[in-house]
């Protein structure tokens, strides 16, 4: 009974600052607008038009399957090769400088790159957001892997546990709120490698019509894209979030319940 109020509180408090920040765009720009900043209006009518009607299917939802198949294949490779380096200390020693050169290459710089060896498909796009995302994972998990309880260990030793068994009950949980550090990172690097993915030799997406748009002047559909370009990244966080309250919501109790203890 309890749970719809607060959640409208909680609604409240994170979305004043927004709601005002809008108010005042709206009055600001309907006095005073240029061909460069358009009135709020003229931005949220072209929205509409846009990305309501005609370039939903088209545009919209190719990126988001884009980043989605980008992010889970970052998912599945970060969470994957994190274990293994976590859990030998010698083998991450041996690929630690390629792992640091490859790390400091941009997913941006490689576009040109994933051109020539990929094409221009969504498989393209899928790519480079999955490398440029996979490193927050990786790295979220190898430190998870890497910091767990010894004492946790010794028991799972002493039990002499089944490998899967130790990875699946030991390690991932006790690895899980480092990884979901870490790909809460990646969704927000994700939607910026749509943008990057999509300006470069590509015939459709958000980030095509956006450039499209600035090149043809037409201001509030360029305005319009970065709009929905915020708003996906918004709603991406959210979603998140709910999914990090469930997967962790053992690990929140437990963090809940030892800060309420005098003793701890």
């Amino acid at each position: 009974m309890n749970r719809v109020p607060r959640l409208l509180r909680a609604a409240a408090h994170e979305l004043w600052l927004p709601a005002l920040l809008v108010a005042v765009l709206w009055a600001v720009t309907v006095r005073h607008h240029s061909f460069f900043f358009p009135s709020l209006p003229r931005i949220l009518r072209a929205f509409r038009d846009l990305w309501l009607f005609d370039r939903l299917g088209s545009d919209a939802v190719p990126s988001v399957l884009n980043l989605l198949a980008g992010l889970l294949l970052a998912g599945l490779v970060g969470v994957a090769l994190g274990l293994l380096l976590g859990r030998a200390g010698w083998l991450y020693d041996a690929t630690r400088p390629v792992l640091e050169f490859l790390r400091a290459v941009p997913g941006i710089a490689l576009v040109p790159v994933a051109l020539v060896l990929l094409g221009t498909g969504d498989g393209m796009k899928a790519a480079v957001i999955a490398y440029g995302t996979v490193w927050p994972i990786l790295l979220g998990t190898m430190d998870g892997v890497r910091s767990l309880d010894p004492t946790v260990v010794a028991m799972a030793d002493s039990y002499r546990l089944p490998r899967g068994l130790r990875l699946l009950r030991v390690v991932l949980p006790g690895a899980a709120a480092q990884i979901m550090a870490g790909a809460r990172v990646s969704v927000a690097l994700g939607v910026v490698l749509i943008v990057a993915s999509e300006y470069t030799a590509s015939t459709h997406g958000i980030g095509y019509l956006q450039l499209q748009s600035q090149r043809t002047f037409d201001i509030p559909e360029m305005w319009a894209s970065l709009l929905l370009l915020g708003i996906l990244g918004y709603a991406s966080n959210l979603a998140f979030r709910a999914l990090e309250s469930r997967l962790l919501r053992w690990y929140t109790g437990q963090r809940a319940a030892g800060q309420g203890d005098p003793l701890s």
